[in-house]
């Protein structure tokens, strides 16, 4: 297939367009030397070591700003990681997760060379909340440490998951992903707490009132209401007293948090899946 040369990004990453007027972003050592816009490339060309997909012309800038901070090998690192995390974990990571996490390896990288680490302190959440973003996490790292032959230490699973997490869910932003499960985890605490007993967290009861959970936290976030009636509390307050009670204390948490749920109509989503999965199968024995 013959590319026409849009723009030479650099020396080794070329902007091209597809005979069906498709953008590429095409990367391969010395790829770029000499190349002009309007010059013919082959796509079997043996330079060529990585291609991009080009949704608009905002991917095309920011992959250009990312070039003058992040290394073309640092790049491939987190390209092969995500194509990987990808048939793993089973879902199509956002576009955006490329430019987040080529930042943070490239950053990670410089920072372990120096002697720098830093701690993550919602290791243990992340670990339990999204096990298989972890996981795959893990894998990552140990991948990491072929290609570089740096001694990469594994707690740096919990940022690369970070990274999935945010691009799985959607989220607006690095931060309310950390703000969603710190809010998690608090919840979860509340629940072990009023319970006297400790979730277990391998079981689908559990994954499940998390999935929910982190819903309808998003949800609340961005302000979508929820019209059902308030019918369901009241069936839910006589049938389930304890989740009841255990539902009030959440709302109280939740009343001081950023999502500032003030009435039982928004929060009986949760307040029903309290009373389904936070039966006898949810805990350890």
């Amino acid at each position: 297939m013959k590319l026409v040369v849009k723009k030479a990004l650099n020396n080794n990453v070329l902007l091209v367009n597809t005979p069906n007027h498709e953008k590429r972003i095409i990367m391969g050592a010395g790829l770029g030397w000499g190349i002009k816009p309007g010059d013919i490339v082959d796509s079997n060309n043996e330079k060529i070591d990585q291609v991009f997909v080009v949704e608009n012309q905002a991917y095309a800038n920011t992959f250009q700003e990312m070039l003058q901070r992040v290394s073309i090998e640092d790049i491939k690192l987190a390209n092969e990681i995500i194509k990987s995390g990808e048939k793993v974990l089973g879902y199509k990571c956002s576009t955006n997760i490329l430019f987040s996490l080529s930042d943070h390896i490239s950053f990670m990288l410089k920072r372990i060379r120096n002697g720098e680490e830093f701690a993550n302190p919602l290791e243990w959440d992340i670990k339990t909340i999204y096990p298989d973003e972890y996981k795959y996490s893990l894998e990552a790292v140990d991948f990491l440490r072929k290609k570089t032959k740096l001694d990469i230490p594994q707690r740096e699973a919990a940022f690369i998951a970070l990274h999935f997490i945010n691009s799985h869910f959607d989220a607006d932003n690095m931060h309310e992903t950390l703000e969603v499960t710190k809010i998690i985890q608090n919840v979860i605490d509340i629940v072990n707490y009023h319970y006297g007993k400790e979730f277990d967290e391998n079981s689908y009861a559990f994954s499940r009132f998390v999935v929910h959970l982190r819903y309808f936290i998003l949800r609340e976030l961005h302000s979508e209401n929820d019209n059902t009636g308030g019918s369901l509390l009241e069936i839910v307050s006589l049938k389930y007293p304890n989740e009841y009670a255990c539902a009030k204390k959440i709302k109280e948490f939740l009343e001081k948090t950023p999502l500032k749920v003030y009435d039982f109509k928004r929060a009986k989503v949760l307040l029903s899946h309290l009373g389904i999965t936070l039966q006898k199968p949810a805990f350890a024995r």
